[in-house]
């Protein structure tokens, strides 16, 4: 780690300072160490044969992740078992972002070690090493790979693979033998970006999404198909069919039913809805356009935006029908879709709620086809594998290891819905009060910290979040705040983003915190804002569009949208395009709404936390806008931590990130004169 500072910082203390409990002086329970140990993220949730598999980080081991596996069904499970090799890291960089790394078909664990991003076999159950699949490797380019399955028959592996070289990126569909026995076969090529290839069961289809530069795929993507023939037992696609998407409408999470026909998410009627192609459009010629229907007709979300590979947010019942998580309302619900007494190809499926502990929900397996797996986060625990009965006749149960701290309902500061006013626009929002029992407070309003989510076509969650958790639980209010532009509510308010990225956003953020002063619920002369990545360039451009917030922390911020465009991946190369304007027509505009061509306008104090290798926002932005905002003479810390990336990992930085956020917010929040005590 390397710090650049006029002032050091010190540990967070365990007990309050001698001047009595103030705003984050309270005793809490959590420390900035357990919150970083007990940061563990979890993705990747799937099936085989009834065992359940995931991915999950450890922070305590560098950030390193490591495939598990439960069995739900065993009576004297002694909690997840780690199945991939204790030397690997298991992670996709494809995209940067990465997500779908891991796959595993009949007892066979194929996953991409983080090292060289290449497939690797390994065959479960047995003493076998793993086998690196597709030798072959030109050191001229970077080969990576991410969200692959296996062909019915175990003989290939269809996945994305994106090449990195001196003349640009490239992403297409790959077949690669998993016995290892020759090189990888380019399937797809066609289109910028190419993601969810998924073989029908019978071997005879091969279903994708494909998007092209400008849009991103939650602005316009499209769904083909194409015949998957192999003769001499070479795989070979055919001419693909465009099922659904095109100009402004996204497509995404093909998967295909037990009776051959292919489940689908689309928002051409403003939400992403369930759409079903019947099995009898892939017999005789193949399917056409305009053979999708949609299974219902609702005013919520049933997909996500595709960051990261692999979404999976619904899935088949043994009756055929489809569990899937419904965002509505700020809240993720599990719901069962059950098809009309006209037949599964008809439309108007009806829709029961089921009951489960989670209030965000990312991820809907079906073990068996009766029973259900989800990965979601409650009021009290964030990112849990539950089993859970779609009937209701039987309570969730934990598969995923207990947390390292635990927290009880009264200690955790749950989120309530709560919609602010910006300029005519509703914005809705979750608020976080302070909650400790063991500090008795004299009703004091307490001070506030927005946090505005990254993306910045993403959401902020209901569910229970260690950080946050660890501002509250010390007497600081927490606002995560849905500005226009995100997800969860549909098409038209995440297009409202549209053109007005460094603006809109600013000031939704400001107008919410406002409401919320003006509502009584919080001190309006003691607020911050804090922002990760793209919700970084939303907390530091507050500082400059308002006068509301007395600082800003932004952790791997955006400071200078010009350079970003210049320097950032190939997958958000274009994504500023529909979100500032297209260059150089808009150079100005991109000035306009960067900070760091306006650190002389910024009243406010800054924290600056980056990684030192982060190929999305280069740590460069966050020196420049440190330097800039020095020669104004303003208050900025940047601490660079060595060896992070975009997202920090590892336990040591995320700790030392927390220390530093905190000793931030002690010194904004103090009373004069007490010299941050």
């Amino acid at each position: 780690m390397t710090t650049e500072d006029a002032t050091g910082t010190g540990p967070s203390p365990a007990e309050p300072s001698p001047g009595g409990p103030g705003a984050g002086w309270w005793p809490s329970p959590w420390s900035a160490a357990q919150v970083a140990v007990g940061k563990v993220s979890r993705g990747g949730l799937q099936v085989d044969r009834g065992t359940v598999y995931w991915t999950e980080s450890r922070p305590h081991e560098g950030g390193r992740q490591v495939v598990v596996s439960v069995d739900p069904t065993d009576p004297k499970r002694a909690g997840p078992v780690d199945v991939s090799p204790a030397e690997v890291s298991v992670r996709s960089r494809v995209h940067e972002y990465g997500g779908g790394a891991v796959t595993v078909s009949d007892g066979v664990l194929v996953f991409v070690d983080q090292d060289d991003q290449a497939w690797h076999r390994l065959d479960l159950g047995t003493d076998g090493v793993p086998v690196r699949l597709d030798g072959h490797h030109d050191p001229a380019v970077s080969l990576r790979h991410a969200d692959g399955r296996l062909t019915p028959d175990g003989r290939w592996l269809v996945s994305v693979q994106e090449e990195v070289g001196p003349d640009g990126t490239a992403h297409r569909l790959v077949a690669t033998p998993v016995d290892g026995s020759a090189p990888s076969r380019v399937l797809v090529h066609a289109g910028d970006f190419v993601a969810a290839p998924r073989p029908s069961p019978d071997g005879r289809w091969l279903a994708w999404v494909t998007w092209d530069h400008p849009d991103m795929p939650w602005d316009a993507s499209r769904l083909q198909v194409a015949t998957l023939t192999g003769e001499g037992g070479t795989p070979e696609v055919g001419d693909p069919v465009t099922l659904a998407g095109g100009p402004s409408v996204s497509v995404g999470q093909p998967r295909w039913c037990a009776d051959g026909s292919l489940v689908f998410v689309d928002d051409h009627s403003g939400w992403w809805l369930p759409h079903r192609v019947p099995a009898r459009s892939f017999a005789g010629g193949g399917p056409e356009p305009g053979d999708a229907v949609a299974l219902v007709a609702d005013e919520a979300e049933y997909h996500d935006p595709d960051w990261v590979f692999g979404l999976h947010t619904f899935d088949e019942l043994a009756d055929g029908s489809l569990v899937a998580v419904r965002h509505a309302g700020g809240r993720d619900r599990l719901v069962v879709l059950r098809p009309p007494a006209d037949g599964p190809d008809a439309p108007g499926w009806t829709r029961t709620e089921v009951d489960q502990p989670c209030v965000s929900l990312s991820t809907v397996v079906t073990p068996d086809g009766r029973s259900v797996v989800v990965l979601g986060s409650t009021p009290t625990e964030a990112q849990v594998v539950f089993a859970v009965d779609p009937t209701g006749d039987a309570p969730a149960r934990r598969l995923s290891s207990p947390p390292t701290v635990a927290v009880t309902p009264e200690r955790a500061s749950a989120a309530v819905p709560r919609t602010g006013t910006s300029g005519g626009l509703s914005v809705p929002g979750q608020f976080f009060a302070p909650v400790n029992p063991d500090v008795a407070t004299d009703g004091t309003l307490p001070p506030l910290v927005v946090f505005c989510h990254g993306g910045p076509t993403s959401s902020a969650g209901a569910g229970y979040d260690p950080v946050v958790q660890f501002l509250t639980s010390r007497g600081i209010a927490v606002a995560a705040v849905d500005y226009r532009g995100s997800s969860g509510h549909g098409r038209a308010y995440r297009d409202l983003l549209r053109g007005a990225w460094g603006e809109g956003d600013v000031d939704d953020c400001v107008a919410y915190a406002e409401c919320l002063a003006a509502g009584g619920l919080v001190d309006g002369g003691r607020m911050a804002i804090r922002g990760t990545s793209a919700g970084g360039l939303t907390a530091l451009a507050a500082l400059i569009r308002s006068r509301c917030f007395a600082g800003a922390v932004a952790w791997y911020g955006v400071t200078d949208l010009l350079a970003l465009a210049a320097d950032t991946h190939d997958f958000e190369s274009r994504y500023m395009d529909s979100l500032v304007g297209p260059l150089p027509e808009a150079e100005a505009v991109y000035r306009r709404r960067s900070p760091v061509h306006h650190a002389d306008e910024l009243v406010g104090r800054v924290l600056l936390l980056q990684g030192a290798e982060d190929p999305v926002v280069p740590a460069s932005q966050a020196e420049r806008f440190a330097e800039e905002l020095r020669a104004g003479g303003a208050d900025c810390r940047l601490v660079v931590f060595d060896g992070e990336s975009h997202g920090f990992r590892r336990a040591d930085t995320i700790e030392a990130a927390l220390t530093a956020e905190l000793d931030f917010y002690r010194e904004l929040f103090a009373p004069e004169g007490t010299g941050g005590r």
